[in-house]
């Protein structure tokens, strides 16, 4: 006779082998992925201009009504060569009146000199006092001292005569115009911008996301407008240190190195990133799991002998390292490679090694690829 604290240990034991067996395995979850490709976006082309690397604003020193302007744009120009004159009435006015009051100084100290010579033949007789001499050596120093100082303006009021001639600084080409003959200018105002032939950068505005995703050197495709299949390569020269407040974007200065004739100054260039130096990957913020400090995303390793509506795989964890992309979108630095898939949602809720249910690419569930 079995006793019953035996009798009731057998059935408890058979009762969890039944409830083992009845218990059915967890279903396999569809997952939304996407496999891995490079973002086209990061080769899109940009429209810009060709610019010189160095200019110079031109203006005159001085106020004055705006005479003659030599020059427009396109023209190019020597150094030293006149490009624009004021009116210089005032100035040689101003010239005139120095040179007569140099004249008035220089008679006046002729006058204290002669007044020094004969105080001291008097003296010498003993009919002057020695302070009436000390008092004429005295007058003769201050008129010398005015001779000196209208003498320097003098001088002063011919350079400002020269700057009634605004001449150029070097050899250049003008790209811009700021005033027009018979227009007052002030002193300072811009009346002709000169540029240098060469060196020329391409320049260009960039989404401020981009930037972010070239590298200290990136190469360039450059190529004018008028002829696309006149591409040279430019790289990164400049790239300005913060975005336009309106446009969000950001200019980038591309050095030209021996450009052919085509590209001259002011003229218009598409610009596209190299492939080959700028491979860029972007995911939905969607995709990547914060983690411990750490950025990770979930690979996807897919039986490719399953149905071809939907086959199983299974999630891996993996960092990888992120930089910011446009909105919504994270720009994968390194971690990943084109080709691989990963999940694009639910990754909170995967644990590794997880079987998942992957829709084929183009059916209901897949959102193909993430570039």
């Amino acid at each position: 006779m079995i006793h019953p604290l035996v009798f009731a240990a057998l059935a408890g034991l058979l009762l969890a082998a039944c409830q083992e067996e009845t218990v059915p395995p967890p279903p396999v979850r569809p997952v939304l992925s996407a496999r891995v490709a490079i973002d086209e976006a990061g080769l899109q082309s940009f429209v810009g201009t060709v610019e010189a690397r160095d200019k110079v604003d031109l203006g005159f020193q001085v106020l004055g009504r705006l005479l003659t302007r030599t020059v427009d744009v396109g023209d190019v120009v020597r150094s030293g060569e006149v490009v624009a004159t004021i009116d210089p009435t005032t100035l040689d006015l101003t010239v005139r009146s120095a040179e007569a009051a140099l004249g008035n100084r220089r008679a006046e100290r002729e006058n204290a000199a002669a007044t020094v010579t004969r105080v001291e033949a008097l003296r010498a007789t003993g009919t002057a006092a020695e302070a009436n001499l000390e008092d004429a050596r005295t007058a003769y120093d201050a008129a010398d001292a005015a001779v000196r100082q209208a003498e320097a303006d003098l001088a002063k009021a011919r350079d400002a005569l020269g700057y009634a001639e605004l001449r150029a600084g070097f050899d250049g080409i003008v790209t811009a115009t700021g005033a027009e003959p018979g227009q007052t200018v002030a002193a300072g105002e811009s009346i002709v911008t000169i540029a240098k032939p060469d060196p020329r950068d391409a320049v260009i505005d960039v989404p401020d996301w981009l930037v972010g995703t070239l590298k200290s050197a990136a190469t360039f495709a450059v190529a004018p407008q008028i002829a696309p299949d006149q591409t040279i390569v430019g790289q990164l020269r400049e790239t300005a240190p913060d975005a336009d407040p309106l446009t969000r974007t950001r200019r980038l200065k591309i050095a030209l190195t021996d450009p052919p004739s085509l590209f001259r100054l002011g003229s218009t260039v598409e610009v596209r990133t190299d492939r080959r130096a700028s491979p860029t990957i972007t995911l939905p913020e969607a995709a990547v799991l914060t983690r411990d400090g750490g950025t990770f995303v979930w690979v996807i390793t897919v039986n490719e002998t399953g149905s071809l509506a939907q086959r199983e795989g299974t999630v891996a964890l993996r960092q990888v390292t992120t930089a910011p992309a446009d909105q919504g979108r994270l720009h994968i630095v390194s971690g990943l490679s084109a080709g691989e898939r990963v999940a694009i949602a639910g990754v909170h809720s995967l644990q590794g090694g997880q079987k998942v249910l992957v829709p084929a690419d183009g059916t209901r569930g897949s959102e193909g690829d993430a570039s």
